[in-house]
């Protein structure tokens, strides 16, 4: 029986080295893209947590942050908190800073500046330290490489002064990311924070004894303006700002696996029909339906083995070169790149879905080499049988209830929940796939009827008759391109969408002339505008309006994580109050006529009145609107995000803009216009979508390899045919157009399929997928320019992938073809 394996399944891959070669190219193709954007999702993930972390090392179990900006803690409450934990515990004070520094390049690279004890803190240097000697600074091995250069020593932009260090007083540090440590006390002087911590890690000593210890941590340091945090919390409020970037990578990186699995499907269908004699053999001479059953099944799981371990290490080559990066507003593409390691379990996940997708797309064809009989070595081809009347319509009749299943079960509404959005998409695209086989059939007999008011070629007429006779396999192929296209078209829908609900959002939020920044600052998030250039500006009297502009991203509030925005309210608007963004009340219920718990160092814990929602698409997990002067009221503010401007007079226009010029120079600033202004948002959005570009051109290639490959494989299993044409007179470029004509039929009908499948999928993953996960009312955008397009597309992909197939035809010997010996 060994034997009789090896010979089938080795036998085959030396024979049929052509189809070997697309199995494993489909396969790869799909588990290279999975692993590739799991990896990259994970840095995103992981760089987020790092730098809300520290950069600490694994045995921290939680921290106490503060509630309210600048929160001081003496030493008397720190050695107070240390006393009485057990002994398995210690507490590590740690001051986290954004610095920046300038690269050769004139790229401005922002980074974390983290102060900790150095006595105790863990290295994880592979260098001696030298007692007598001991560094001022320990940098992370991936910065240093980015800031070492001919110079001995880097100027750093910290708590707006120049630090400057001294290569000498360094020691590198091997870790994934780019910061940089140094004393606590140093940091402090450094940036004028006495007795200040933005947090206060706890650090177990043996993770075996931890769990003998129940210590309500909440109670031991009893400081209203500090709250306790644990891992598990800091990695789940991590995942929720990452959540439309995990949903999105996750849910395009499935669909082109299981666009690349129904290409493979169709390689199946190939390897079945070019083997279905020797199914019969085996039969024949003794073998039973269970071998046929396992044989299939042994190809297809080797098959799936060789193509994960390609396509995993081709996934982590990607990765690597950071193509398909996951780059956010919220992430840093420097701080990705320095990242190597990353979890094993991707991997195994990718190798685990490679062989279950390749045995799933062998099961058909695996049960019909089951059912096989002896007899099938007297028939050339499958004769097709004829179907009851009634299962025409009941397939009919299921195709479209699942569509209707679909669409209603992806649009329900429940708020974090993506679930029934996935299921309602899973049943459309069911719906569609048996649609696609079942209407092969009644399509070409429309098209033969329609044409015979014409006098088409006889090239055209054997093509739709070669299509009809494999409906299944065809109907493989068009579902492939089907999904490609409706991948394409759904994500454009989605991107122009949130394009156009962000452009008309800026147009409401920002009305004003200019914007002044902190362009060095711009991409941490921080602010950079200092508070004290309001005055200067009001006193102009060049502007009629000088709006502050304050973002606060860790804004807490009722003990969770927000956005918070501070601008100037309206005349008309109780400035007492707040407003909230329209996906706040969506996701967590705090609507119109809430109260919030806010902690202010000046004011202590004040109750804040809900006044309205707002639509807003600046976050994700939600976005609290306060104005300016409640703001400077409850909490110290030194710094703003921006300073927006309106100009009073036009015929001043060019004295605003000199003294713009004058101020933007004199405090290291820019200053943009509205539209410059729109398009740094835009910007942001793109660097989130950037991605699915990659991803989309990705499916486009797969389902293009799959026609391409479809149609070779017509060449090689009627090769026989072909030359039999060409014996009887058939000329070349009827050859060609018989080819041709296959290939714009699939074409055509996967694209057109695919297209009514996007107009059904886009609302859901639009008003279902993104509004349960997010809450936003996006501007339902369909990308209608790109329909008109694909006339020209679809002919020139059509004569592109005839081409390489009909080459095969052209070389072809008549004499050997027609040998049946």
């Amino acid at each position: 029986m060994i034997h009789l394996y090896l010979n089938f399944i080795f036998g085959y891959l030396k024979n049929n080295r052509s189809k070997v070669f697309f199995n494993l190219v489909g396969i790869t193709l799909g588990i290279a893209l999975f692993v590739s954007t799991q990896i990259n999702g994970w840095k995103a993930e992981k760089s987020l947590v790092d730098q809300t972390i520290g950069f600490n090392s694994q045995n921290m179990i939680g921290r106490y942050v503060p509630n309210a900006t600048h929160s001081r803690v003496d030493s008397k409450t720190l050695r107070s908190l240390d006393s009485n934990l057990p002994e398995v515990f210690h507490i590590e004070p740690e001051l986290f800073i954004k610095g920046y520094t300038t690269l050769t390049d004139n790229q401005s690279l922002s980074f974390p500046i983290i102060g900790r004890d150095l006595i105790t803190f863990n290295n994880n240097s592979n260098h001696q330290i030298n007692s007598e000697k001991f560094p001022k600074y320990f940098i992370s091995n991936s910065l240093l490489q980015k800031i070492k250069h001919e110079n001995k020593q880097v100027s750093i932009n910290l708590c707006n002064q120049i630090l400057t260090i001294n290569f000498a007083d360094t020691m590198s540090i091997e870790s994934n990311g780019l910061f940089i440590v140094t004393d606590i006390e140093r940091l402090q002087s450094i940036c004028e924070l006495k007795n200040t911590y933005t947090t206060i890690n706890i650090l177990i000593q043996n993770e075996a004894r931890f769990e003998s210890w129940n210590v309500n941590f909440t109670q031991l340091l009893r400081n209203q303006n500090w709250k306790f945090e644990t891992m598990d919390e800091i990695k789940e409020r991590a995942g929720v700002a990452l959540a439309s970037l995990k949903i999105n990578l996750t849910i395009i990186s499935l669909v082109s696996v299981l666009i690349s699995f129904f290409m493979v499907s169709n390689i199946y269908t190939g390897i079945f029909l070019s083997r279905k004699t020797e199914f019969g053999i085996l039969l024949s001479i003794g073998g039973s339906r269970l071998n046929n059953f396992f044989l299939f099944m042994t190809l297809a799981l080797l098959l799936g083995l060789i193509g994960g371990i390609i396509g995993t290490f081709i996934g982590i080559t990607f990765a690597n070169l950071n193509f398909f990066q996951t780059s956010t507003t919220l992430t840093d593409s420097s701080q990705l790149e320095s990242y190597r390691s990353f979890p094993i379990m991707i991997v195994l996940y990718g190798i685990f879905l490679s062989i279950a997708g390749s045995i799933l797309s062998a099961l058909f064809n695996a049960i019909k080499a089951y059912n096989i009989l002896p007899i099938e070595l007297l028939k050339e081809r499958n004769e097709a049988p004829t179907k009851p009347k009634f299962s025409l319509q009941l397939k009919w009749f299921l195709s479209f209830f699942l569509i209707f299943l679909g669409i209603v079960i992806g649009c329900i509404k429940i708020q974090k929940q993506i679930l029934p959005g996935l299921i309602g998409v899973s049943l459309v695209i069911l719906g569609f796939i048996l649609i696609n086989y079942v209407s092969i059939p009644l399509i070409v007999k429309w098209i033969s009827k329609f044409s015979e008011q014409f006098n088409l070629s006889t090239s055209f007429h054997l093509a739709m008759k070669e299509i009809e006779m494999e409906a299944w396999k065809n109907g493989l192929t068009i579902s492939t391109i089907m999904l490609a296209t409706s991948l394409v078209f759904t994500l454009s829908s989605l991107t122009l969408s949130y394009e156009n609900s962000l452009k008309k959002w800026i147009q409401e939020e920002n009305q004003s002339d200019f914007s002044l920044i902190n362009e060095k600052k711009l991409n941490s998030g921080e602010p950079g505008v200092s508070i004290h250039l309001l005055n200067e500006l009001e006193k102009t009297n060049l502007f009629s309006q000088v709006e502050p502009f304050f973002i606060n991203s860790k804004f807490i509030v009722n003990g969770k994580y927000y956005t918070l925005h501070v601008l100037n309210f309206k005349e008309n608007e109780n400035k007492d109050g707040i407003f909230v963004s329209k996906n706040l009340c969506y996701l967590e219920k705090i609507c119109k006529e809430s109260l919030l718990k806010v902690n202010s160092p000046n004011e202590g814990i004040i109750s804040l009145k809900v006044l309205d929602e707002k639509e807003n698409f600046f976050s994700e997990r939600g976005t609290i609107i306060m104005d300016f002067s409640l703001y400077k009221s409850l909490f110290p503010i030194q710094e703003l995000n921006s300073i927006r401007l309106t100009i009073s007079d036009l015929s001043k226009k060019d004295e605003a803009l000199l003294k713009l010029k004058q101020l933007a120079s004199e405090n290291e600033l820019i200053y943009l216009d509205q539209e410059k202004v729109k398009e740094l948002y835009l910007t942001g959005m793109n660097r989130v979508f950037s991605v699915l570009d990659s991803l989309k051109l990705t499916a486009i290639l797969i389902s293009l390899l799959s026609l391409a490959t479809s149609i070779f494989y017509y060449v090689k299993e009627k090769s026989r045919i072909l030359a039999g044409l060409k014996a009887i007179g058939m000329n070349f470029l009827q050859i060609f157009l018989l080819l041709f004509y296959q290939t714009l039929f699939l074409l055509f009908a996967g694209m057109t399929s695919g297209i009514l499948n996007s107009l059904i999928l886009s609302p859901i993953v639009i008003f279902g997928i993104n509004q349960n996960a997010f809450g936003w009312n996006l501007i339902f955008t369909y990308p209608v320019h790109f329909v008109a397009n694909l006339p020209i597309l679809i002919l020139l992909y059509a004569t592109i992938i005839t081409i390489i197939p009909f080459y095969f035809v052209y070389r072809m010997k008549i004499s050997k073809e027609l040998n049946y010996e």
